[in-house]
């Protein structure tokens, strides 16, 4: 059989996808212990503690009969009020989730077949005096497809 197939139809969103995914691998997404997760690009003003999820471009597809997709994920993670410590922690911890899953898994029916780093581990984003609120950002390539 020759040509291009279809890619399967949307059944969640990428951004949902992640959330349950992370869900999934054991992320604590409780407002007293963990930091939820939100989809991007809006950065709320609370809670303090949180990661926000936006998905973006990407190399594509990586498959000339387009089963496997590869996209971009910036997770920015915000820690508490003068807790540079906690939000750098945070910001590693959810970099090592990611890094050390196990491929491939099915999540809402898409299968997440890798997860890599686009460029460095997760990096400080300037600090708002007025705010004090540390921020940290890192880029991830997710390919979904396949199985």
């Amino acid at each position: 059989m020759g040509g291009l197939y279809p890619p399967p139809q949307p059944t969640v969103s990428k951004t949902t996808l992640i959330k349950d995914w992370l869900t999934g691998l054991g992320w604590d997404v409780t407002q007293e212990t963990g930091y939820p997760l939100f989809t991007g690009p809006e950065l709320l003003d609370a809670p303090d503690r949180l990661v926000v999820l936006t998905p973006a471009g990407g190399p594509g597809w990586v498959t000339e009969e387009a089963a496997l997709d590869a996209w971009s994920l910036q997770a920015r993670v915000r820690g508490a009020e003068d807790d540079p410590d906690g939000a750098e922690l945070a910001a590693q911890l959810l970099d090592w989730y990611v890094l050390t899953a196990r491929y491939p898994q099915v999540v809402d029916g898409i299968v997440i077949s890798a997860a890599n780093r686009a460029g460095g581990p997760p990096t400080a984003l300037p600090l708002d005096p007025s705010d004090r609120r540390f921020e940290y950002t890192c880029t991830y390539i997710l390919t979904t497809g396949g199985g």
